[in-house]
């Protein structure tokens, strides 16, 4: 795959490392080698990298190498954009073309993949499959996949991104996968899995051919069941009959008894309705007493809830009445309140007065103060200074000079001459000094028994203050007892109307019980003759003996019906299981031959699981790996010796040894030392040694791929994979780098790298600062 020109518009990275909305490459021009792209972090390098191939992905910003692990959402702005790629592979032109719009919320992409014929018309692409470029993303990565091979292949073997994984860490299942597709031999994946497919097919058959012999080996219980169940049914029929008869009996007897009860109740006719009469009135006795006892609770409820309300607006009354002298003398009270408010208001403004004076000169007696301690500081600074210019000046008069023409020129009394002049200066300010600290001191000692009266005139003012405060509140308490008023003849009034109702209400409570009382006890008095007269009577009431006797008939012969309708479904159960057990019996006459069905199932299934396993990652496949294994080695070994010298040596081992000695598969890629005589994983080796290692085993699968696997890719890619690296290293993985493009065939390498080194040791050289200014 050789990238010629690449088109981007409306990508983050354009705009944010170019100032630009679009930016477009002509590669087709630029000579075989390494092409460097160099600007400074941020410039869009990676972006323009990551977009020079026609897969889905930018994938230094994927998650996982595929195009499920990315979202190109993440790395546009506005409302279109758009990635026109134009690159060659096995001689044809192609043109990938992605359209990106997000009028709204939403957004809709549109993949193309398209290829120039010989007359230079560009056709879609069109997989051998049938599969036709038409914009949606399956069908565009389908076509792709069909000319460049699978987005995982090229992404470790071919394009170095940023933030890819190591080869060292991927796991044997994954590395068989990618193993085999660089060899070709993914269709025994394939072929397994189409094996493992009629496997599960299989499976299904013999899920439901184990479910017939379940369901036969339930019929044969079933049939069990119903061999007994049809014996319990004779036995049933049986009972029930027996049942029948006895009941048959008891109807006939209880058919008798009726007789002789209906005989004597005919003979006592007149007494008992008699005795009816007197029943009918004992419950309404008993019917109209308990009237009265609900009536009763009633009225006691009714007369008990108007009793406290009554003896609520009393009490009610009687709080108001009680502040009958406050209420009628409240308005002296409050002409009192404001007589105190005024004249204690009055008193307030002179004493403001005073008190406003006193802290004028507190002001001033604090000035005044702070400023003699400071005349005090300053004379004492001040009398120190001139008693030390003093013993200054008095050395001239000391010195052997003294009277000598040299005196007065003398340089080394020359301090003693100016403190001499500055003497005179220094006692005339120390007695400015003085005479203003007397006068200070003087004024404090005024204005301190002046200020001594502020904290009185603030007590006095307080006390006023809350005087006042008392007088507003014994004026608010008089002006509500004053509002009171009209409440008072309301209570006088209402006080008078409730208890003349109490005396009401307990006359009418009487009344009522009385009468209440004595209606009961008529109802009792008649009660109890009407119990004498029954007693008198004593005639035997046979009317319930016969209702017991017919209700007893009745259940007997509803028994015998039961008894009938069960014998007669028991019969019909009976033929039903008989013809149930002969299905049964014919179904499991095809018993044998299901349960050898399900055994040549089960060995057809041992057959293929066989092959698949044989045509998977630990058949075919890794037997062709094993064979690939010492060829790509050989070819890694070989990157190292030439551009590294013979200190690293690498070793892939497609197999593990079980503590029990035997072998099994796996992965993992070892390191020979020659320098330390040891050997070590690559995952525990330093970072520079790791990128060194990791990069000459994806340059090796390349060479690979290119040598032996028939993959016609013609470039290269790196993004900033020498960053771990010292310089001497630098430029080894350089050489690495032409060794890899010449022993592979390859046209181009394009990588990104901030060493200036690397980039002047560049065929060419593509300046994105540069794209930017243009």
């Amino acid at each position: 795959m050789r990238p010629l020109t690449l088109t981007l518009t409306g990508f983050i990275g354009v705009r944010d490392g170019m100032k630009r909305d679009s930016v477009t490459l002509d590669l087709e021009s630029l000579p075989n080698g390494l092409i460097a792209l160099t600007g400074p972090n941020g410039a869009g390098k990676s972006t323009l990298m990551d977009n020079l191939h026609p897969y889905r992905i930018m994938p230094s910003h994927a998650t996982k190498l595929s195009v499920d692990g990315f979202s190109y959402w993440d790395h546009l702005y506005g409302a279109q954009a758009l990635k026109e790629f134009e690159w060659e592979h096995g001689g044809v032109r192609y043109r990938s073309s992605f359209a990106f719009r997000k009028p709204g919320k939403t957004g809709k992409a549109e993949y193309f993949l398209a290829w120039r014929d010989a007359d230079g018309k560009w056709q879609p692409m069109q997989t051998g499959g049938g599969n036709v470029s038409d914009g949606k993303a399956e069908t565009y990565d389908l076509c792709v996949e069909s000319v460049c091979g699978s987005l995982e292949s090229f992404f470790t073997s071919v394009f170095s991104a940023q933030n890819r994984r190591p080869l060292a860490s991927y796991g044997a299942s994954e590395i068989k996968a990618l193993l085999a597709e660089l060899l070709h031999i993914d269709d025994l994946r394939t072929l397994s899995a189409q094996a493992s497919e009629v496997v599960k097919v299989l499976g299904r058959t013999l899920d439901a051919t184990q479910q017939q012999l379940v369901a036969l080996g339930a019929k044969r219980d079933r049939l069990a069941q119903i061999d007994q169940a049809i014996s319990s049914d004779v036995q049933s029929v049986a009972s029930t009959r027996e049942s029948r008869e006895a009941l048959n009996v008891k109807v006939v007897a209880l058919t008798d008894q009726r007789a002789l009860l209906v005989a004597k109740q005919t003979a006592n006719a007149s007494a008992q309705a008699r005795l009816r009469e007197l029943a009918t009135r004992r419950s309404q006795i008993a019917t109209a007493l308990q009237t009265f006892a609900t009536d009763a609770t009633a009225d006691d409820r009714r007369f008990g809830q108007r009793r406290t309300s009554l003896r609520a607006a009393v009490t009610e009354h009687n709080a108001v009445i009680a502040q009958r002298e406050a209420i009628l003398g409240a308005a002296a009270a409050r002409d009192a309140a404001q007589a105190r408010i005024a004249a204690e208001e009055a008193r307030v403004a002179p004493i403001q007065a005073v008190i406003d004076v006193l802290e004028a000169k507190q002001l001033e007696l604090t000035s005044a103060s702070s400023r003699l301690k400071g005349l005090e500081s300053e004379g004492s600074s001040r009398a120190t200074l001139l008693k030390a210019l003093e013993q200054q000046a008095s050395v001239i008069g000391t010195v052997p000079c003294a009277g000598h023409e040299m005196h007065n020129t003398c340089p080394l009394l020359a301090q003693a001459r100016e403190s001499d002049t500055k003497v005179h200066e220094q006692r005339i300010s120390l007695t400015n000094l003085r005479t203003e600290f007397r006068a200070k001191r003087e004024s404090v000692e005024k204005l301190t028994p002046e200020v001594q009266q502020l904290a009185g005139k603030r007590a006095e003012l307080k006390a006023v203050t809350e005087q006042i405060a008392a007088a507003r509140r014994d004026l608010q308490k008089a002006v509500d007892l004053a509002a009171r008023k009209p409440l008072l003849d309301a209570a006088t009034e209402g006080l008078s109307k409730a208890t003349a109702e109490l005396a009401a209400l307990d006359s009418e409570e009487a009344t009522v019980r009385a009468r209440r009382e004595a209606q009961q006890s008529q109802l009792t008095a008649e009660a109890k003759e009407l119990d004498t007269e029954v007693a008198r009577l004593g005639v035997d009431d046979v009317t319930g003996a016969i209702a017991d006797i017919d209700r007893q008939a009745a259940q007997c012969r509803e028994a015998i019906t039961a008894a009938e309708a069960r014998i007669e479904s028991l019969i019909r159960s009976q033929a039903t299981r008989e013809v149930e057990r002969q299905t049964i019996s014919t179904e499991l006459g095809g018993f044998d031959a299901t349960q050898s069905r399900a055994q040549s199932i089960s060995d057809e299934i041992a057959r293929w699981k066989l092959l698949a396993k044989g045509l998977g990652n630990e058949g075919v496949i890794a037997l062709t790996i094993d064979d690939a294994g010492p060829a790509l080695t050989k070819m890694v070994n070989d990157l190292l010796l030439a551009c590294y010298g013979m200190r690293f040596t690498v070793e892939i081992r497609t197999q593990r040894a079980l503590a029990s000695g035997e072998l099994r598969e796996g992965f993992e890629i070892l390191v020979h030392d020659a320098d330390h005589d040891s050997t070590k994983a690559v995952t525990v080796m330093s970072g520079g040694q790791k990128v060194w290692i990791n990069e000459c085993l994806t340059r090796g699968i390349a060479l690979y791929l290119a040598s032996n696997a028939g993959q016609p890719y013609q470039s290269l890619f790196s993004d900033e994979s020498d960053g771990p690296l010292d310089p001497q290293r630098k430029l080894q993985f350089m050489r690495m780098k032409r060794e890899v493009l010449r022993q592979g065939g390859y046209e181009r390498e394009f990588f990104i790298s901030q060493t200036p080194d690397l980039v002047a040791e560049a065929d060419a050289v593509i300046d994105v600062a540069a794209l930017a200014a243009a």
